[in-house]
């Protein structure tokens, strides 16, 4: 079995007893091998199988428990989507990224809404991982975008 490690941000603890639920959720969830919380840093640090769980059901685990995770939203603009299939490919390959813990691409609008665990993965890996399916990820007028767009052509 090949082991994954993620640290995953818990917001919403403010004792030993709230890390010690978050920790025992984590570790009664089929496919966790580890978990440790560490309340000083507000972390989850999870060993899991990735064939049974994905990091997604590490974060629903997490809600369960009646915390919160700290995701990392992002709006992709993407061209060259035609049809449902268009929008299913992008979507599955947007799921395919560590980290990713929810996606939702629409036609009509024309942009895929991702969100993911930050640390784990970035913005970068998500235009790649677009552009890897066969679609573009357009800039936008922030700055920040134009240099993630062009960091990940480069890549």
């Amino acid at each position: 079995m090949d082991e994954k490690r993620v640290q995953v941000d818990v917001l919403g603890m403010t004792c030993a007893s709230c890390a010690r639920a978050v920790e025992r959720a984590l570790q009664r969830k089929e496919g966790v091998e580890s978990a440790q919380v560490n309340l000083a840093t507000e972390r989850a640090t999870v060993a899991f199988d990735p064939t049974v769980l994905q990091t997604a059901d590490l974060v629903q685990t997490i809600r369960s428990a009646g915390y919160e995770a700290r995701v990392q939203r992002e709006t992709l603009p993407i061209s060259g989507m035609t049809c449902a299939a268009c929008v299913q490919h992008v979507a599955r390959a947007l799921r395919k990224v560590e980290g990713v813990v929810d996606v939702n691409v629409n036609l009509a609008t024309e942009r895929a809404a991702v969100a993911y665990l930050p640390g784990v993965t970035d913005a970068q890996a998500l235009v790649a991982a677009v552009r890897a399916a066969g679609y573009d990820v357009l800039p936008t007028s922030t700055d920040e975008r134009l240099r993630l767009v062009t960091a990940a052509s480069r890549g």
